[in-house]
């Protein structure tokens, strides 16, 4: 493992670039209120890159700050994983198990990108804050931030039913997308999609706050993972035994002590008429004592 950033871009324009070894400033960026007018909002675009297959794990995280003027700084790194990488992930994204050996692990990247991202109004191209959420878990901690979704502002812009990708919302608003599937580079698209749909929402819908985005563009609010971990389970019943009556009567009959008493009936026995011999099926032949069988396809 490294002891700083692995970057596979770099800078677009020659902007400011975040390293792990920054000082930090001191100053504690307070999280903006619904109320806030948008252009005194500053905004962080993020994108990650995963192994590829549950659990996901981080392999690439790439953002960009800015604000309605313009584009402020960048963060870019690959981050340190040994878990196998999907070959279907390494064949989008191109990151090999290899490219990792050097880069930093993902505690040390991660905290560095909260200071990064401190005070923000985080901004992806995700339906369900994948990226976000996928931080939080790799950190232990959710992040104490808004989320907007790019692709739920163009889903209410132009009533789309069904989710649009980065790639085509690029193409849509003509912004120009330098390497799709590099995690930097998706999140400086995000952001250029991001601005070119606050100009036609505050056209449209007259967005002005950031309860405005939110209330369009902010991502479903998941449960606490302990919440979503509860399943509903039939309580299993004590082993019925000689001092335990009950359980025979709640397995065999429920609370009816007569229906305890009754022997219960193995399923997959013969009946059989008063005088023992087997009943006759519809033919008159007698009945086989070979299992039918299974129909076509079980």
């Amino acid at each position: 493992m490294g002891e700083c950033f692995v970057s596979r871009l770099g800078p677009a324009n020659g902007e400011p670039f975040a390293a792990l070894d920054d000082p930090d400033d001191g100053v504690v960026y307070l999280r903006p209120g619904p109320d806030t007018p948008l252009d005194q909002l500053r905004f962080v675009s993020l994108d990650c890159e995963t192994t590829g297959q549950s659990p996901h794990r981080l392999v690439e995280l790439g953002a960009v700050t800015f604000t309605l003027t313009g584009h402020s700084s960048s963060f870019e790194t690959l981050v340190h994983c040994t878990d196998r990488i999907n070959p279907y992930a390494r064949r989008l994204h191109g990151i090999t198990g290899a490219s990792l050996a050097g880069a930093p692990p993902a505690d040390l990247v991660l905290t560095r990108f909260r200071r990064f991202a401190a005070g923000a109004v985080l901004i992806e191209h995700s339906a369900d804050a994948f990226d976000t959420r996928l931080i939080g878990r790799t950190s232990g901690e959710d992040f104490d931030a808004d989320n907007i979704d790019t692709s739920r502002l163009a889903g209410k812009l132009w009533d789309l039913r069904d989710t649009i990708g980065l790639e085509r919302l690029c193409a849509e608003l003509g912004v120009t997308h330098r390497q799709p599937h590099h995690a930097l580079a998706d999140a400086e698209a995000t952001a250029a999609c991001f601005l070119e749909l606050v100009v036609r929402g505050r056209e449209r819908f007259g967005w002005t706050t950031l309860g405005d985005l939110l209330a369009d563009g902010q991502p479903p609010v998941r449960p606490p993972a302990s919440a979503n971990a509860v399943q509903r389970r039939r309580p299993r019943l004590p082993a019925p035994g000689p001092s335990a009556p009950g359980a025979v009567a709640l397995e065999a009959g429920g609370d009816d002590p007569a229906a305890a008493a009754r022997p219960r009936r193995r399923r997959g026995r013969r009946r059989r008429g008063r005088d023992g011999i087997p009943h006759v099926n519809g033919n008159g032949g007698g009945e086989s004592s070979a299992a039918p069988p299974a129909p076509a396809g079980d």
